[in-house]
């Protein structure tokens, strides 16, 4: 209890430094990935060496740790590698095992009716109590990542409910008195709403383990949403910045701390350029992992920080023009009382570089706004490849006839539609925050009669999305029929109609590439 007490009032004036300790993680990332990916590299030599089947499976076992959090895709390599292992020792508990590691990765990369599925064919009676806590600990991750991607969808409360189940059995089958049963104690009396009991059991928990361990992160990260219910905040930011140092130094790649802190940065503190660099790490880290979730929830805050950040350079570019026409007049009283003449000529020259100066700022600002803008529309890029990979093996399920499989995948890509909907609305509402006269000075380069006019409730219609693109300076379009779902074909034909509606025709896409500027 002395511990606990000593890590909760040691919060109160470090943050600074956890900061500056942060920032330094963060200045060694490739470094730090590097190291890891030496190490997994070992272990690879040494299977590819090793001729002796139990051996094999232990080393494929340790790949698979080394990966489940750091990039799914070969996580899942070895988890087959490992399966093929395990049938071939005829070892019924590895077989169950593999079948535990590998549903937790298809639930972490978004693969929720296959992690359901796989789970559903593990055999509990083959597992020794290590792998049962797993077990139900995947359940619960299972279902807790489901309820987190669907959101405010009504079937939310009904995966909260089956995870707040497993975590009753993790509860009994764990001892109280250590780290998992600190924690799984913890998380109950928080989904209680006991945050006294939570947060003192996450603190206890907390004190058992080095920052070296997932579960010190984990139990970081949930000790400062406890903060945040109570308003907490410099405590919140405390811990989260713990739970953020050790997602950098282990290194994971499945992580969320530092996609919270840059929301905390951008509503509580106004640091909207820290804020949306540790998003920029965020969104590394979930592609570099194939982390379906991770960068939804990224998508759904972009837009806000991206705001954030664009109002205060807009704050910062309205201050410095108020201080050039204070220190302008002043010049100018000065200059008259002693020397007319010379006062005209020199005023002339100042004025002239103050445009220059104030343009050259204006126009980084149009290049900052234009930076997150396009971040947003390579996340856009991302989550419309990956379903239109789902596609493809839909495809292949159907030449192949598997026809169990093709059912999941095909309850999976019902979702498309509505993702893509989602996801272009956010684009629509985000860009026309940044360019709120597009519209309109897009209907002036068209011939009167052949101006857009929205719909009732429409933000842009499909011409105006596709012009916004070039606006931002994309006009491959291939990556413009991508990102809307359309072919190439149907991308050129609408960009080949406003132009022949368009009053100058042969300058009419360089104009768009204009539109909004600040002379």
């Amino acid at each position: 209890m002395f511990i606990a007490l000593a890590l909760l009032f040691s919060c109160s004036g470090h943050n600074d430094k956890l900061y500056d300790e942060l920032e330094t993680c963060l200045a060694k990332r490739q470094e730090v990935t590097k190291a890891k990916e030496d190490k997994i590299a070992d272990f690879k030599a040494k299977l590819n060496k090793c001729k002796d089947e139990q051996r094999q499976f232990t080393l494929c076992d340790s790949l698979v740790k080394h990966y489940y959090l750091f990039n799914s895709d070969s996580a899942s390599k070895y988890i087959d590698l490992a399966m093929k292992k395990a049938v071939s020792l005829n070892r019924a508990d590895y077989i169950n095992k593999v079948r535990i590691l590998d549903a937790y990765i298809l639930a972490t990369s978004g693969h929720y009716n296959d992690a359901e599925t796989t789970m559903q064919n593990v055999d509990t009676a083959a597992l020794d109590k290590k792998n049962l806590r797993l077990y139900y600990e995947t359940w619960r991750w299972i279902y807790n990542t489901w309820e987190a991607y669907v959101k405010d969808e009504a079937r939310a409360d009904i995966y909260a409910k089956k995870a707040d189940a497993y975590l009753d059995t993790l509860c009994m089958i764990e001892p109280g008195n250590t780290a998992d049963g600190l924690y799984f104690k913890a998380e109950k009396q928080m989904n209680l709403g006991n945050l006294k009991e939570a947060e003192k059991n996450y603190l206890a928990c907390i004190s058992k383990l080095d920052k070296s361990k997932r579960r010190y992160a984990s139990a970081c990260c949930a000790l400062a949403m406890v903060y945040e219910m109570q308003e907490r905040y410099d405590d919140y930011e405390h811990y989260m910045i713990l739970a953020a140092i050790s997602d950098q130094s282990i290194p994971l790649k499945e992580n969320l701390a530092m996609q919270e802190l840059a929301e905390y940065l951008s509503h509580h503190k106004m640091e909207y350029n820290q804020a949306q660099r540790y998003l920029v790490y965020s969104v590394e880290d979930a592609i570099y992992y194939n982390n379906r979730l991770r960068l939804t929830e990224i998508a759904r805050k972009l837009p806000d920080i991206a705001l954030g950040y664009q109002k205060a350079e807009d704050t910062i570019a309205k201050y410095n023009l108020t201080v050039i026409a204070i220190m302008g007049a002043l010049a100018i009283g000065l200059l008259v009382v002693v020397m007319y003449s010379l006062k005209q000529n020199k005023k002339l020259i100042a004025q002239r570089k103050d445009r220059i100066i104030l343009n050259e700022k204006l126009k980084a600002t149009n290049i900052s706004r234009d930076k997150y803008v396009s971040l947003f529309i390579d996340l856009c890029a991302v989550a419309i490849d990956k379903y239109n990979n789902l596609t493809k093996t839909i495809e292949r399920k159907v030449k192949a006839h598997q026809v169990d499989d093709l059912l999941v995948l095909l309850n999976n890509n019902r979702l498309k539609d509505k993702d893509v909907k989602e996801v272009l609305f956010t684009f629509d509402r985000a860009f026309l925050n940044l360019y709120p006269k597009f519209v309109d000075e897009f209907n002036l380069l068209l011939l009167p009669e052949h101006r857009i006019q929205l719909k009732e409730g429409q933000l842009l219609n499909s011409e105006l999305r596709i012009m916004a693109f070039v606006r931002m300076g994309m006009k491959d379009t291939n990556r413009i029929a991508t990102l809307l779902n359309y072919s190439a074909q149907t991308i050129y034909n609408y960009r080949s109609t406003l132009k022949n509606h368009a009053i100058d025709k042969d300058n009419f896409e360089d104009n768009v590439a204009k539109l909004c500027e600040v002379n």
